[in-house]
């Protein structure tokens, strides 16, 4: 009784979609864009699904993501949730996941021819809540009929995009087609949804080495800045001479003596001085004297 009631290898969770770890994401957003919140993954008997939530700061209602379905030989489960259905791109099928992805919001699908590095792909823009910008984005990659007839190029891929973002133009948003990066797949040599690579351009090489022209690297150019160095200015120094006293100058000019009708002191005067005569003076026998 006990052994009836135990678990039973292979049982797993009643449900369709498992969460995974954001390493296990098979598709990666343009580097430096938006990250990666969650993957959600659903596993069917011929494909795997996975939805990737991205990183959304906008005002437009709904979350930004990016999806694969990749169809191809799957490993056994234990609850696989069926067999998904191939659905080939038309119109009216994507303008059916606009509605989904963005209700109330109108887009124009774009006529432009675009291609990444999987090969060409198809979008719609139009404006969001506020200023965002919105796009929508699929791309369906298989090999040519040509090559799946060799029985080494069976599988295919689906993609979509849906991303709004404030601010975001146009070609903003388009890069986000161009810079995606598929990280996963499944294994086995049949297996190959990229077809055949391109042949590389016969104009290319010729045969000869390859060279690119590579121009000379030159150090960049040293300016000399010379500043002037400021001599000190040197003061002129006057030659301190003696100050001649006045009675010393008196004594080397052309001097006249003058004397004092008194017979007193000698007065000294300079250049050319006045003589004034002496007066004739005659003293009497009585002692008195008298000038004219």
């Amino acid at each position: 009784m006990a052994a009836g009631c135990a678990a039973r290898p292979g049982v797993g969770v009643a449900t369709l979609s498992t969460t995974v770890p954001a390493s296990s994401a098979l598709v990666l957003p343009a580097p430096g864009t938006l990250s990666i919140v969650s993957v959600i993954q659903r596993q069917y008997t011929n494909a795997v699904e996975q939805q990737i939530a991205l990183s959304t700061s906008a005002a437009t209602p709904g979350q930004n993501f990016i999806s694969i379905q990749a169809f191809g030989p799957v490993e056994t489960t234990a609850m696989p949730g069926g067999t998904l259905a191939f659905k080939p791109v038309q119109h009216s099928a994507i303008r059916s996941e606009i509605r989904a992805a963005l209700p109330g919001r109108a887009l124009a699908i774009s006529s432009n021819f675009v291609r990444n590095s999987y090969g060409p792909f198809g979008y719609a823009y139009g404006r969001g809540a506020g200023d965002d910008g919105c796009l929508y984005g699929w791309q369906q990659i298989r090999a040519d009929e040509a090559d799946r007839g060799r029985l080494n190029s069976y599988g295919s891929i689906q993609i979509r995009l849906r991303v709004c973002q404030s601010g975001a133009g146009e070609k903003e948003l388009v890069e986000m087609m161009y810079g995606y990066t598929i990280a996963g797949g499944f294994s086995g040599t049949t297996w190959n949804p990229y077809g055949t690579p391109a042949a590389v351009d016969s104009g290319i090489g010729g045969g000869e080495p390859l060279r690119v022209a590579i121009e000379e690297r030159r150090a960049p150019a040293t300016v000399v800045v010379e500043t002037g160095t400021r001599v000190p200015a040197v003061r002129r120094q006057t030659e301190k001479r003696p100050v001649m006293r006045r009675a010393e100058a008196l004594d080397g000019g052309d001097t006249v003596i003058v004397p004092s009708p008194t017979g007193g002191a000698v007065s000294e005067t300079e250049g050319e001085a006045v003589v004034v005569p002496s007066p004739v003076c005659v003293t009497s026998s009585s002692g008195s004297t008298t000038c004219n």
